[in-house]
């Protein structure tokens, strides 16, 4: 059948101005509500009157990262697509976006980043959750552009660390680091500027073993921040494990490993290098060793977790922490096959930082969009899905009467939404500011 129908049919050209991005503007306008089009053309960086402004050039890259380009030269896909010129304006050519990145320094790269922080912070007043928590994550990039350095494990690629919003799914500020950086180098830095973007609005932060420094603890006991992080194993942490008595351990059941024999047990750690900090709660898990070795100096497995909740239990604890992994972990996995990190657009290392924080920028407008203009059933929904859904739509654009229209099909499944979305954009254009 599909055979004979590849038969039937001719091809010819119309002058229509047809778009197959139709929900896109969708997005452009979530982006402009948030207040980024006066930020981002604040940015140091147009050289001359003529041409495209920051924003304009921002804009369209992030319009090309939310509809799954994987390369700035797919950006000719945006720019002939008539009916979308004529929705959205303009669209620079991929040599001049690479000129746009390029022009970046370590100095608009971190405005960059006050941009993407200030943009979620008020994301997340605008949802207006009762308590928020941060996770702290780093993850590795492959990569074999010339500049790449190669990391412990012999990759070569970058290692940038991001914070992220777990309620929200949603990146709230990261730096772009070399592969060949420390997994807890700027971790303080960015957990004490998340935590003051966030004022009055309770916290809780969660981190890999990256987090477990004296420093990040002292931002966070400072700030009044409840915590869990994971503990490295390093010899302070292991004397005071083996120091717990047997009588200390309990068996311990969990969902997450149903056949583990498991036990738990706690006890209090103390930072030798940091006098002013007080001894925390550490919570121990252990399990037999599957294969022991000769000279092990224990038979069994550990995993120890730091933590300021002395009023929870040890069970809740770890399962708090455990559910970092649908936070930081998937965010992190999104931004890399989602957001166009996985295959970065430049050689140069500062012009790559940039596209980075405009991929942090580009996710956080698409969370904002799904919480804020989207109803809840869809606030789960990943970038690829959105795309299939509502962004990669076909519509027809004309003008009539001085306006200008956009006709989606009258079958499209998800007509309601789509419409209901955009009143929603309208009304936050006048409400978002003060949210």
């Amino acid at each position: 059948m599909i055979t004979k129908n590849l038969n039937n049919f001719k091809i010819t050209t119309t002058k229509q101005a047809i778009t197959s991005f139709a929900g896109l503007p969708l997005l452009l306008g979530m982006a402009k509500n948030l207040g980024l089009e006066e930020q981002l053309n604040a940015l140091p960086l147009k050289e001359r009157a003529r041409g495209y402004k920051p924003a304009e050039s921002a804009f369209a890259l992030m319009g090309l990262i939310q509809s799954g380009g994987e390369a700035l030269d797919n950006i000719s896909v945006l720019k002939g697509d008539d009916g979308l010129g004529e929705l959205w304006g303009g669209i620079p050519a991929a040599n001049t976006l690479g000129e746009w990145l390029r022009r970046f320094g370590c100095k608009t790269v971190h405005q960059l980043g006050r941009i993407q922080l200030a943009t979620a912070a008020k994301v997340v007043r605008a949802c207006k959750f009762p308590r928020v928590t941060l996770d702290v994550d780093s993850f590795f990039l492959e990569s074999q552009k010339s500049d790449v350095e190669m990391n412990y494990e012999g990759l070569c690629g970058y290692n940038p660390v991001a914070v992220t919003c777990s309620e929200l799914k949603m990146p709230m500020i990261g730096i772009f680091r070399k592969g060949t950086a420390s997994p807890m180098t700027n971790i303080a830095a960015l957990v004490k500027r998340a935590i003051a973007a966030l004022p009055g609005i309770p916290l809780r932060v969660r981190s890999d073993s990256a987090g477990f420094q004296a420093k990040v603890v002292r931002v966070l006991m400072k700030k009044g921040v409840d915590f869990t992080i994971t503990m490295r194993k390093d010899e302070n942490v292991m004397e005071t494990i083996y120091g717990i008595p047997e009588s200390r351990w309990k068996p311990y059941k969990t969902g997450a490993w149903k056949n583990r024999k498991s036990e738990i047990a706690e006890d209090l750690h103390v930072f030798a290098e940091a006098q002013d900090l007080p001894a925390y709660r550490m919570i121990v898990i252990r399990w037999p060793k599957e294969d022991p070795g000769l000279f092990d100096k224990s038979p069994y497995e550990y995993h120890a977790v730091l933590t300021s909740m002395d009023t929870w239990t040890a069970g809740l604890v770890l399962q708090f922490h455990r559910t970092r992994q649908d936070g930081s972990e998937n965010v992190n996995k999104e931004l890399s096959g989602g957001f166009g990190l996985s295959k970065l657009p430049c050689r140069e290392f500062m012009a790559n930082a940039a596209y980075f924080q405009m991929a942090l920028l580009s996710c956080t407008v698409a969370a904002a969009f799904k919480h804020l203009a989207l109803p809840e059933s869809w606030r789960h929904l990943t970038i690829k899905t959105l795309r299939f859904q509502m962004i990669r739509l076909a519509g027809i654009v004309s003008r009539r009467a001085r306006y200008l229209w956009l006709k989606i099909p009258e079958n499209y499944p998800f007509r309601q939404i789509f419409e209901e979305a955009r009143y929603r954009l309208l009304w936050l254009s006048t409400n978002l500011s003060t949210a």
